[in-house]
C-alpha cells in the first residue's frame, strides 16, 4: 500500500462522525444518488467507509428518500437506454448496432437493479400475512 492510500484509509471517519456529516450534506448525498454516482464514489468523495455509507442509507429516516433518488437514478438509465437506441443510424456497421443495442440492454439492466418495482418484469410484491411486511419474490418461484 502507498503512503498516500495509507494517509487517506487512516484519515476515514467513524460510524457516527459519518453519521453527521451526511447529515449536514443529506441533500447534496441524494442528489448525486439520483443523477447516477455509485455508492462507491460517494464513499471516496466524503472520504468515509463503504459500510458506513450504506448503514447510513438504510437508516429508517433515509429510506424513503434513497429509494426516491434510486427511481429518479433509473429514469435517467431509461432514458440513456432510449438515446443509444435513437442513435441507431441506417447506415450503420453491424458492429456499432450492437455496441449501441448492448449498451442500452445495459442501460435498462441498471435501471432495473435500481428500481425493480418499475422496471424488473420478473418480479412482483406481494404482503406477508404475519407481520404485514412486502415481500419481493421471483414472478415464477414455486414452494
Amino acid at each position: 500500500m502507498s503512503k498516500t492510500q495509507e494517509i487517506k484509509e487512516y484519515k476515514k471517519i467513524n460510524r457516527e462522525a459519518t453519521i453527521d456529516l451526511l447529515n449536514k450534506n443529506k441533500e447534496s448525498l441524494f442528489r448525486d444518488i439520483a443523477s447516477n454516482k455509485s455508492y462507491r464514489q460517494l464513499a471516496e468523495y466524503y472520504n468515509i467507509h463503504l459500510p458506513h455509507l450504506h448503514y447510513y442509507l438504510n437508516l429508517e429516516e433515509n429510506k424513503q428518500a434513497k429509494e426516491i433518488a434510486l427511481q429518479i437514478a433509473s429514469y435517467h438509465q431509461i432514458d440513456e437506454a432510449k438515446q443509444y437506441l435513437e442513435s441507431i443510424q441506417a447506415d450503420d456497421t453491424n458492429a456499432s448496432v450492437r455496441k449501441k443495442s448492448e449498451l442500452s440492454q445495459f442501460s435498462t439492466y441498471l435501471a432495473k437493479v435500481k428500481n425493480r418495482k418499475e422496471f424488473d418484469l420478473n418480479y412482483k410484491e406481494q404482503s406477508d400475512n404475519n407481520n404485514q411486511q412486502i415481500v419481493i419474490i421471483p414472478a415464477n418461484f414455486t414452494k
